[in-house]
């Protein structure tokens, strides 16, 4: 798991996952409220997810949060 905070100033949880016909995303729960949301992964399994994750910047789960779609669970 790894947090950030977005543009505008709200504190996320994002976690990799897997959607229920297997796509690999990454899913983004607000810390406060409600919304959360998800981005699909180019990973073929969650551990390889978790590195992708380990290695993106700040700036790029802001910008992965931004193309993201909201979370149907």
């Amino acid at each position: 798991m790894r947090s950030f905070t977005d543009a505008e100033g709200r504190t996320w949880d994002v976690v990799p996952g897997r959607e229920s016909w297997g796509t690999v995303v990454l899913l983004f729960s607000p810390r406060q409220g409600s919304g959360a949301r998800t981005a699909p992964l180019a990973s073929e399994t969650v551990r390889d997810a978790d590195q992708e994750l380990a290695e993106m910047t700040e700036e790029a789960l802001r910008e992965r949060l931004a193309e993201s779609r909201p979370w149907e669970g």
